[in-house]
């Protein structure tokens, strides 16, 4: 019955993921409020029908007061707190009942480690304390869970179904929940005493886990006996119900021409707005309402029978195929590899990974790939300032002599000024790497300078 969408918005980034979801109808926000928001907005097309063209003057006049009282003292209720408290109350105690469900695997895994053996006898109580954890647990959801009572709807179909054998169906009835447990316990201990486990420490472990799943059944019944009080669900439903009643007379339109122009000032023959709002807050209060008991038969509701199912099946396939086996130990693919490099398919084999790198470690990096910028853009502006230095220094000198011997040459200037750029840089490097700088390399801008600036006079 649990209704799944997870794979539907594995990514959220895709535009329509969420929006898919919208049109689905099982387990939907429409199914909830359908018939409730049917009858709303009947209603109001009644009222609003009536008022315009059944009703007298004198009937009119006093709709109108009705409906402006309405108006006014409709919001006085803190609804959005009520509910807000009343849904987070549910789904905490949801989670809860969630958490309470019996896993047998981590039992009949304990068990089985310590109760080895292909024998008749081993085997015989490995597979008796997994079936007494499902009968403990079918007892237990045949007394909360309506679908699990009508399975199984008298103790004697337990035995049909093989969870009790005939000479334990009298000593069983519907509320010694602790029977199966000590039974389980039982066997544990005869196993001891066989020698079968070799370890009271061992059998101490199998009793706690046993134990544990003893209380986990239990919190849920206890769940059941003791539900959310009965008057604060009938404070939350009566206040969203008469709210809205209120509000079929409160957001009526009325004649502007009547009571003011300030009342209204479109006259919407469909009310967009209180549609919206009914369907979320009635919706709200109707997702409390399928939380507050998930062992019934809602679309949302835990799957009990198929938990009863799947026990039963992993606890006796546990219990016969994994007791004393495991496969062989040999060397692994990556034994003789000094780095191992983890397989991907050719569809993933060019997808970038991102893996987990500290804040501080991303905060180092950012930081020096910001500096590394901000100081390539200061150097190529600084380069940018010293070639054109250079060009204007020509520049005027041109100016200054009337007849010059030489001719401007810019494309052997700029020339130059990469070259004494690149020479910039790797003196830089050298005084970090070394410490001293580099008398031969810091030495070569000024000759090479030279050189330049005399062939391009002689040009």
């Amino acid at each position: 019955m649990t209704v799944s969408y997870t794979a539907e918005v594995s990514t959220a980034s895709h535009k329509l993921s969420f929006s898919r979801m919208l049109f689905r109808w099982r387990g939907s926000l429409w199914k909830l409020v359908w018939f409730e928001l049917l009858l709303w907005c009947a209603a109001f097309t009644l009222l609003s029908v009536s008022y315009r063209v059944a009703m007298t003057e004198e009937q009119r006049v006093k709709f109108e007061w009705v409906c402006l009282h309405a108006a006014r003292y409709a919001d006085y209720l803190p609804l959005s707190f009520l509910l807000g408290s009343f849904v987070t109350f549910i789904v905490s105690r949801w989670h809860k009942q969630f958490n309470a469900i019996g896993w047998v695997d981590k039992s009949i895994m304990l068990t089985s480690s310590h109760i080895g053996g292909s024998s008749d006898r081993a085997r015989m109580i490995r597979r008796g304390v997994t079936r007494q954890m499902c009968l403990l647990q079918i007892l237990i959801y045949r007394s909360i869970c309506v679908p699990v009572r009508r399975r199984f709807p008298t103790v004697e179909s337990l035995r049909d179904a093989g969870y009790l054998l005939p000479d334990e169906l009298p000593d069983i009835n519907d509320t010694k929940y602790w029977i199966p447990i000590k039974w389980a316990m039982e066997y544990v201990r005869r196993a001891r005493d066989e020698g079968m486990i070799t370890s009271d420490n061992a059998v101490q472990d199998i009793y706690q886990e046993l134990l544990e799943l003893r209380g986990k059944l239990l919190r849920s019944l206890l769940f059941d006996l003791v539900p959310v009080p009965l008057n604060y669900t009938q404070i939350v439903f009566m206040a969203v119900r008469m709210y809205f009643v209120v509000e079929l007379f409160g957001r009526q339109f009325l004649d502007p021409t009547r009571v003011g122009k300030e009342r209204h000032t479109i006259d919407c023959y469909v009310p967009f707005i209180s549609l919206y709002q009914f369907i979320v807050y009635v919706g709200w209060v109707k997702v409390a309402e399928a939380l507050l008991n998930p062992f019934g038969e809602d679309d949302d509701d835990f799957e009990t029978n198929w938990i009863i199912d799947r026990n039963l099946k992993a606890g006796l396939d546990i219990s016969d195929h994994a007791a004393d086996f495991a496969p062989p130990l040999e060397k692994d693919m990556y034994w003789d590899e000094p780095e191992v490099v983890p397989f991907y398919s050719a569809e993933t084999a060019n997808e970038e990974q991102f893996g987990a790198v500290g804040s501080a470690v991303q905060k180092d990096e950012d930081e020096f790939t910001r500096r590394g910028s901000i100081m390539s853009i200061v150097s190529s502006a600084m380069h940018s300032i010293s070639n054109w230095s250079l060009a204007d220094s020509i520049s005027r000198r041109n100016s200054i002599d009337p007849t010059p011997s030489y001719h401007f040459n810019r494309e052997k200037l700029t020339e130059l000024g990469n070259r004494v750029r690149n020479v910039r840089k790797f003196s830089e490097i050298a005084e970090v790497e070394e410490g001293t700088p580099d008398e031969t390399i810091t030495s070569m801008p000024k000759t090479e300078s030279k050189d330049n600036l005399r062939r391009i006079r002689s040009n």
